[in-house]
């Protein structure tokens, strides 16, 4: 697991303890008070955003922790668990810990140092859904004030910072993700159509003449169904010839018959006074009999025949209307399991060298962007000739319908070819344009952060690549860009909602 770092004291490069990693950075806050400079840290796990500000630790002195903590999963405040600060060095050292927060998000607990030199400070958050302990390597305690100004650095002033609160951050859809290095493909983006997996679709059959009755008025296209549920019943109530029920009075009829015409030629056949020709005419008849009639029999009643259907899914068509007369075999409905579903992608002829079987694709449906890896799908197959109709090349792709995707669907299509080479990349939505140019809200630290123009590559729907303007492990906004920048334009720094 990695962790990130960023300060903004730039005094002594810091290591996390374990698996965290630590940079430092100059746009924390630094404020100058009368008594203290004021020291920040931004720290990311996993788990965990830890935005800690505090005064320069003093040996005899009391040092409240400002520590704000947000959960990476949703970047909402933790409102509910257990914080401990501890200060060691070596075998030794103090802690204090505090049961819930001062106020959402905002864990106060307070040290006081009883000897100088260089410190791991450590904050562990037990919540009621998770644990995690973050660790800050190289942490002074200083004889006095005026030791510790000695020490720390001015600020450097960064004239494109903009400030924006963790309270605000908490109060509105928001997320941030790192720049990451990764594989960058060749991508051919086209449009194409979800379209239902073959044999994922049953079409559900009249098994008698008569009048189409629905078993559920409510039942229209996309009602849900489960296998051996009952949806239509085939009524000759109305009709005078050719329906279910003089079909069934006469099978029945007939296997009476033949029946009985069985029992009373096994006597004869045994007594030797008919052929054995004679007998197994008789037994054939019987068997014929009785398989029509037991056809008719299955989920027959008196209202007629019942119609189930044979897989559980969705009605995705209703071939006849309540009422109307239909013949056997006749298709009643169509019924889509949506289980797996085909996406058919067009390429121009001129793309067609870079097809090839280890192709993947993403696509853009309802707003959402889907890689097919993510949802169980896998390249189907490419065509190797122009299709008639549209002069494109088809392109076809399996996938599990684990999203409810719908069947028909015009989407967009982002086809991964042939790797181009390793890259930078962040996702799309990231992305700010103002008149072609693009820019990224970097979160320089926990309330810091700065709008920075950047240049683009290629782009798979998901992600784009980053040719300049980024480095890697910068975190940039994927959620509330547009609102952080809105309040750098307002010309106004908000107030703190808590007390440094």
């Amino acid at each position: 697991m990695r962790k990130y770092i960023l300060l903004n004291i730039g005094v002594l490069a810091m290591l996390f303890s374990g698996c965290t990693s630590a940079q430092p950075n100059n746009h924390d806050s630094e404020d100058h008070h009368d008594e203290a400079r004021t020291l920040s840290y931004t720290l990311w796990t996993e788990k965990t955003e830890l935005f800690v500000e505090f005064k320069p630790l003093i040996v005899g002195e009391t040092t409240t922790f400002a520590a704000h903590f947000s959960e990476m999963k949703n970047f909402k405040a933790i409102t509910e668990g257990k914080v401990t600060a501890s200060l060691i060095k070596g075998k030794s050292g103090i802690r204090h810990s505090v049961d819930a927060p001062d106020s959402p998000g905002i864990f106060k607990p307070s040290l006081m140092p009883k000897s100088i030199g260089t410190y791991s400070l450590v904050f562990e958050i037990v919540s009621p859904t998770f644990s995690d302990k973050i660790t800050i390597e190289n942490v002074n305690v200083y004889n006095n004030l005026e030791e510790a100004s000695h020490d720390l650095p001015p600020k450097k002033e960064n004239p494109n910072e903009i400030v924006f609160l963790k309270e605000q951050a908490w109060n509105m859809d928001f997320a941030n993700t790192p720049v990451v290095k990764d594989t960058i493909y060749n991508v051919i983006k086209t449009g194409g159509e979800i379209l239902p997996a073959q044999g994922d679709e049953k079409t559900i059959t009249a098994t008698a003449n008569g009048i189409v009755i629905y078993r559920k008025s409510s039942m229209t296209v996309g009602s849900t169904v489960s296998s051996g549920q009952s949806l239509f019943t085939i009524s000759g109530s109305s009709i005078t010839s050719n329906n279910i029920q003089s079909e069934y009075l006469n099978a029945k009829s007939n296997f009476e018959q033949a029946k009985s015409n069985l029992e009373r030629k096994e006597l004869l056949f045994e007594s030797k006074s008919i052929s054995k020709a004679n007998y197994e005419e008789a037994v054939l008849a019987f068997k014929l009999a009785e398989t029509e009639f037991n056809n008719l029999s299955i989920d027959y009643s008196k209202n007629g025949k019942s119609i189930s259907s044979s897989v559980s899914g969705y009605i995705k068509k209703l071939y006849k209307t309540e009422g109307e007369f239909v013949d056997i075999g006749s298709p009643l409905a169509l019924v889509t399991q949506n289980k797996k579903l085909t996406l058919r992608a067009d390429v121009n002829q001129s793309d067609y060298n870079l097809l090839n079987n280890g192709m993947t694709a993403n696509f853009v449906f309802n707003g959402r962007t889907y890689n097919i890896n993510d949802i169980g799908g896998k390249l189907l197959s490419y065509g190797r000739s122009v299709e008639h109709e549209s002069a494109k090349i088809p392109v076809y792709f399996e996938l599990m319908n684990a999203e409810d995707v719908l069947p028909g669907a015009f989407i967009e299509v982002w086809i991964k070819t042939h790797v181009k080479a390793d890259g930078l990349k962040i996702p799309v939505s990231a992305l700010l344009e103002e008149y072609g140019q693009y820019s990224v809200m970097v979160q320089l630290s926990g309330e810091a952060f700065e709008l920075r123009n950047i240049q683009t590559g290629v782009s798979d729907g998901q992600y784009i690549e980053v040719i300049s303007g980024l480095e890697e492990g910068e975190r940039v906004v994927t959620r509330g860009a547009y609102q952080v920048k809105m309040a750098s334009m307002s010309g106004q720094v908000p107030e703190h909602g808590h007390s440094h």
